[in-house]
């Protein structure tokens, strides 16, 4: 039985360490920490995450946690029928709160919440078990807070509710108790009332509910979908906007019946530590006991048949006939007769220590429990119990500085090693290699338009320059890869698409040859630079409004990340006023701190508004992860950050603020503050709609019309804009776009996800630049419509119908379907900018790529390198371009 550890993702600009465990014959994967960007990182390094069994997590908040929801549907669309999740309190009640965006039938989740207590006077009981490994817990707690209230709170809670099948694996209860059940029954019912354990039952059968396990998984996504469509409809319960100009409604999941408290919000999740400095849970895992070896030679001097040798290696004694002389006798043959020693089992061991005040619990663990203490022992009475291969530390600032750290360190065997995660000591590689070279590659055509990525090959400090650390210390790099047993060293360069990092040799060698650009396109390079000059001459002469209003998309894909492009994201910088950011999916903090470098900081206390235009993860699953950090800088933000969005939305976010501190409603000037996209509708009714496809979905104070309406005045005032509305838009859910107009005179309307809608055409009039989403390329309208997206040709029929109600300039495609892995669709007969005459009658066309620094007065030059641009992708497409498109779309929805 072989298996090993492998670092997927690091402690870099754009990650977190994430670890997974490898076992062959079966081939099963068991997953440490899942944040942002983890699901992605997969598909750069063309890693599967199939026959994965288990998720283990250190902490319940957004750093260790934000890729989960990715990883969830991820893993239901790859086949996964049932999975295990295992972590701190509070996990239960994350995954809870995602229910308004997650539904897979096909899955069944299975959520243990490991307490904070612990008996260190007894063997404790496995976390979790199956015939490959057996994880113990232990929490580690910061020394700051009371850890006798934690831990009290903590049982009164009745976390692990799960019981134990034959085979040893967790099972949930899938029956509500009696009393929660009669609760249920009652009229005035509500789910917010509840607390302790039973509150924790509510969090459990909303989990059931998001994965019932109900659907069988098809072979794939297009079966699945083709059975799912017999029984897809609109419920009452989550009625969806109907298209005035498309009657026919976009097909939609039909849900098992539900409680109508799903739709309420969660019961607060109470807790006694400090949000700022919260538990952590350790893991310490044990691999499988390895038989020894089958000696024949002494098999057949026992006499034992051939057939019955299976019996003895399954550990039975079997009774065999064998001739002493003239006589014919029944022996007793054991297993230990035949087969030498079991090998001792391998272990690794993951340790979170944020801050130096956690090491004495750390420390405290492995000293005062005798079970615990074996791990950390050079005993040889120990040693031959288990073997410690490797310990993941993931320590956060001071930590390794710390001399009891060090230490605590040197206790391990010798022949441990330790795999350090530190900010301060680990490099600082770009991630997703892929998108960082097509960017390097066309910084040669425009180096101004196409930035490359911040990065470090160095790190701040030299791991050497700590005194009294173990002689076996490396660093946490992507990739790195370590054989747990037979035992290894760790190594990298293992995965081949790691051996195709074309980025990072390019860039430090200055080699041109490592571009791949062919001198036919080096030449078109250079026709298209003189072009932008004389483009450059002729519009700088006649500067239009709203010219210097900077647009940076950060994410153009949609649904799923490839290794080009990250989800919906797009950031409006407005001179001298804020910046707003037009959605968020998973990644967006991890893209804005690649562009910006060291200046995101000031970038994240410039931000004035988010606006996230509907429910669904690819636009909205990275919002909690730029609240937090936004919470953490200091100074702090002089100024609120207004988040404008759905109820839904507000919902989810008002349900995580219980387990880390967001922001929302402070009344500081560092404060968050939420305003109701129904508010703001370009409309402007006066009051929310009540009933039908746009009603508003509840009636919480911060619901409140006016005080949402007020917000959003507030918000343009801070922005200088003339107006900042919602206009309702046709999706798959409840989807608004939006239209803001500045007292300069230029305009930007945004689509969000949404067939072609004439609501966009007459709330979108006026506008300077119309971003719009083109999922689909043309040919591929009835796909779309099935989706409720649309086409590169119905977006720029969108641009042209604005056209004629008063001038849209320019036209910004984005949101691009996982068919098209590297270069968008194409924009067919539209007519991109060149350095004649700009025709009025028609918009200019640019396909948007991540990255891009544009301003509004460039969107005519990127327009301009359409052609060369795709030439240059062309001449360098990869055979498994096409295998990553598949795989993309297997876990679209």
């Amino acid at each position: 039985m072989s298996w090993t550890a492998s670092v997927i993702t690091a402690a870099t600009t754009d990650t977190e360490p994430s670890i997974v465990l490898s076992f062959e014959n079966p081939s099963f994967k068991y997953i440490f920490n899942a944040a942002e960007n983890t699901n992605r990182a997969f598909t750069q390094k063309k890693a599967h995450r199939r026959r994965t069994r288990a998720f283990f997590f250190t902490q319940a908040g957004a750093e260790r946690t934000g890729g989960l929801p990715g990883m969830l549907m991820s893993s239901a669309d790859q086949m996964l029928s049932t999975l295990d999740v295992i972590g701190p309190p509070g996990l239960a009640h994350s995954i809870a709160s995602m229910r308004s965006y997650i539904y897979r039938d096909s899955m069944s989740l299975d959520v243990k919440e490991a307490p904070l207590s612990s008996d260190f006077t007894a063997a404790p009981p496995w976390t979790y078990h199956d015939k490959n490994i057996t994880v113990y817990s232990f929490p580690v707690l910061n020394n700051t807070q009371n850890i006798s209230e934690a831990v009290a709170f903590d049982e009164s809670q009745s976390y692990c509710t799960e019981h134990v099948t034959e085979q040893g694996s967790s099972k949930r209860r899938r029956e509500s108790t009696p009393l929660l059940k009669e609760l249920m029954d009652a009229s005035d019912f509500s789910p917010g009332k509840l607390q302790g354990q039973l509150a924790q039952e509510w969090r459990k059968l909303m989990i059931n509910t998001m994965f019932p396990a109900s659907a069988p998984a098809s072979p794939t996504r297009q079966c699945r979908d083709n059975q799912s469509n017999k029984r897809r409809k609109i419920s009452n319960d989550s009625e969806e906007p109907r298209n005035p100009e498309n009657p026919t409604n976009v097909d939609m999941y039909k849900r098992p019946p539900i409680h109508a408290g799903y739709h309420q919000q969660l019961p607060k999740f109470n807790h006694s530590w400090n949000a700022a400095a919260p538990p952590t849970l350790a893991y310490v895992v044990v691999g499988p006991s390895v038989r020894g070896k089958f000696d024949v030679e002494k098999s057949l001097a026992l006499g034992v048949p051939k057939n019955m040798r299976s019996l003895l290696t399954k550990g039975q004694s079997i009774t065999v006939n064998v001739k002493e002389g003239d006589k014919t006798i029944e022996k007793i043959v054991r297993p230990e007769d035949c087969i030498g020693p079991s090998e001792t089992p391998a272990a690794v061991i993951v340790l979170d220590v944020p801050s130096p005040a956690y090491i004495p619990s750390v420390v405290s663990s492995f000293g005062q429990s005798p079970f615990y203490a074996r791990f950390r022992s050079t005993r040889p009475e120990d040693l031959a119990q288990c073997a410690v291969r490797a310990v993941f530390h993931l320590c956060g600032a001071g930590v390794l500085e710390n001399p009891q750290y060090a230490q605590f360190m040197n206790g391990f065997p010798p022949t441990t090693h330790h795999i350090i995660s530190s900010r301060e000591y680990c490099p600082d590689p770009v991630t997703f290699t892929t998108a960082a070279f097509n960017q390097l590659r066309l910084h040669q055509l425009d180096a101004e338009m196409f930035p490359t990525p911040h990065f470090s090959l160095e790190p701040r400090k030299q791991l050497a320059a700590i005194p009294n650390l173990p002689a076996s210390c490396v660093i946490m790099e992507p990739s790195l890869h370590i054989s747990v047993r037979p035992a290894g060293a760790p190594e990298t360069g293992r995965l081949p698409a790691e051996r195709r990092d074309h980025f990072h040799p390019a860039i430090t060698s200055l080699d041109p040859d490592l571009l791949f650009l062919s001198p036919s396109i080096l030449e078109n390079f250079a026709g298209m630079q003189a072009k932008a000059k004389e483009l450059a001459l002729k519009t700088s002469s006649q500067p239009s409004p709203g010219a210097d209003v900077v647009v940076i998309p950060l994410g153009t894909a949609s649904a799923v990340p490839t290794s080009s492009r990250n989800v919906s994201s797009t950031l409006i910088r407005i001179p001298s006023r804020g910046s707003i950011l037009l959605d968020a999916g998973e990644g967006t903090w991890g893209q804005l701190a690649r562009h910006f470098g060291l200046g995101v900081e000031d970038v994240l206390r410039d931000l004035s508004c988010i606006f996230v235009s509907h429910i669904h993860g690819d636009h909205h699953a990275g919002v909690v992860k730029i609240l937090a950090k936004r919470g953490q800088l200091n100074p702090p933000p002089t100024q609120p950050l207004y988040l404008v969005s759905v109820h839904k939305l507000h919902l989810y976010l008002r349900e995580l603020a219980d387990i880390e501190d967001l922001g929302l409603d402070d009344p500081s000037p560092r404060g968050v503050v939420t305003v109701m996209s129904d508010a703001l509708h370009i409309k402007q009714t006066g009051e929310y709609i009540y009933h039908g496809m746009w009603r508003i979905e509840g009636a919480e104070p911060w619901t409140d019309y006016e005080r949402s309406v007020a917000a959003g005045m507030r918000l343009c005032v801070a922005l200088g804009l003339r107006s900042f509305h919602t206009i309702d838009v046709f999706h798959q859910v409840k989807c608004y776009g939006l239209a803001i107009r500045h007292e300069d005179g230029w305009s930007i309307v945004f689509s969000a996800d949404t067939l072609p809608t004439g609501s966009l055409v007459r709330g979108g009039r006026y506008a300077t630049l119309l971003i719009h989403e083109a999922t689909m390329g043309d040919g591929e309208e009835v796909m779309a419509r099935a989706k409720a997206h649309s086409t590169v040709g119905q977006a720029i029929d969108i641009a042209r119908r604005l056209v004629s109600h008063m001038n849209a300039e320019n036209v910004l495609l984005t949101h691009f379907s996982a068919r098209y892995p590297r270069m968008p669709p194409p924009v067919g007969n539209a007519r991109t900018s060149d350095t004649g005459g700009l025709d009025a009658s028609e918009p200019v066309v640019a396909l948007a790529f991540d990255h891009t620094n544009l301003t509004i007065g460039s969107i005519p030059r990127l327009s301009m390198y359409l052609d060369v641009i795709q030439q240059a992708f062309a001449d360098t497409s990869e055979e498994d371009d096409e295998e990553e498109a598949k795989a993309a779309l297997a876990a679209a929805p």
